[in-house]
């Protein structure tokens, strides 16, 4: 990302003397406008009518990148190197990506499987929309970036985002779910947006494209965006499902349990899940993790040790197991039969970076579970 910063300066250098117009002719998709906007890249050449006044523009293409470089020598950097010895030599790293719970988190996703030819996130969060730059006017534009800017927060802080939060963040009336802060991530890490669409899953479980949202978890709604690195043609989808995947919500959408049961093979992640996994009310989500994972990338929040038999998986231990954070307080969480194995010390390996709910103190973990293959 040194470069990134370095062009960042180069930019805000020439826009203090040429003004925010787009002087590249070369025409881009309204969803990579949108990106290069919220990302302080590129103010929106389509947007003919008004300007966001230069002092604003240019604290906010700062302010929006000041956190980066901290963040990314930190914690994306190392979690690059860790993932390129660690998970890529020894799973097919290009498998589709199933990220349940995962909020609108692109970002770590991207930085641990970058190679995914796909990715499938589910999580609670409306799906959103991006606003029409075209046609907003001064103080549309500026509220916008400034209510963008806090929505992003804790992703920079703490690597995770507090599901109260977004619920307020990500649902308000600028600030329309996911998909805003999906695609800056996308752009934050030189992808390019080409289309977004939204699509529901009819009776025989294809997707079918519709206009409006109804915000409905039974609707087994999705985005869907169709994304590639820059100079790249290799085109790849994320799609996130606004849905309520405990046993009560897939008893609501038998459609959308039929979809995932039917996944083909994929390596999947979980990250600050709530410890959901852990519940009796969240086992066909979790069976549909065991029965269709080659790989499963998870902390201590994600599905518990007792559940990945021995002869199926190899697990690969790192970091340091204490206690959840006081925010989950029953007993029932601590897992005896892990913490034996993490006190006992053998075959733990370091964790170079902090992810996940401990990141006061760094005491983070990750577990990596590889299935057996047949001989």
């Amino acid at each position: 990302m040194k470069n990134k910063i370095t062009i960042l300066t180069i930019v805000l250098f020439l826009h203090s003397f040429i003004g925010f117009s787009q002087k590249d002719s070369t025409p881009i998709s309204k969803y990579q406008e949108f990106a290069l906007f919220i990302t302080g890249q590129e103010f929106p050449v389509s947007n003919t009518d008004t300007t966001i006044d230069r002092a604003f523009w240019i604290d906010y293409q700062s302010k929006i990148n000041e956190d980066w470089p901290s963040m990314d020598s930190s914690r994306l950097t190392p979690m690059r190197d860790w993932s390129n010895e660690v998970i890529k030599p020894q799973i097919n790293d290009s498998l589709t990506l199933f990220y349940p719970f995962s909020g609108p988190d692109f970002l770590h996703a991207h930085v641990l499987f970058p190679n995914a030819s796909n990715y499938l996130f589910l999580a609670q969060e409306q799906l959103g929309e991006i606003p029409n730059i075209s046609k907003a006017s001064e103080r549309e534009l500026s509220d916008y970036l400034d209510k963008f800017y806090y929505s992003i927060r804790d992703i920079y802080k703490r690597s995770y985002f507090i599901t109260g939060r977004m619920n307020t963040d990500l649902h308000n009336a600028s600030i329309k779910g996911v998909l805003p802060v999906i695609i800056f991530f996308m752009s934050q890490t030189e992808h390019e947006i080409h289309d977004i669409k939204y699509e529901t899953l009819d009776v025989n479980g294809d997707f079918k494209e519709f206009k409006s949202i109804t915000g409905r978890f039974s609707a087994t709604e999705c985005v869907t965006i169709s994304f590639s690195e820059a100079n790249s043609e290799k085109v790849k989808t994320l799609r996130y499902f606004r849905c309520d995947i405990s046993d009560s919500g897939f008893a609501a959408t038998p459609v959308f349990k039929s979809y995932l049961d039917k996944l083909d093979t994929v390596n999947t992640y979980v990250k600050s899940a709530s410890y959901l996994l852990h519940y009796g009310t969240f086992n066909i989500i979790r069976n549909i993790i065991l029965d269709n994972s080659e790989a499963v990338l998870q902390d201590d929040t994600g599905i518990p040790l007792k559940y990945y038999q021995p002869e199926i998986w190899t697990a690969k231990l790192f970091g340091v197991y204490v206690k959840p954070i006081s925010d989950f307080t029953s007993p029932y969480l601590m897992q005896s039969d892990l913490k034996a194995i993490y006190d006992k010390g053998e075959d733990i390996d370091t964790l170079p970076f902090s992810l996940g709910y401990h990141w006061r103190t760094g005491e983070q973990n990750q577990m990596f579970f590889i299935r057996i293959k047949p001989e």
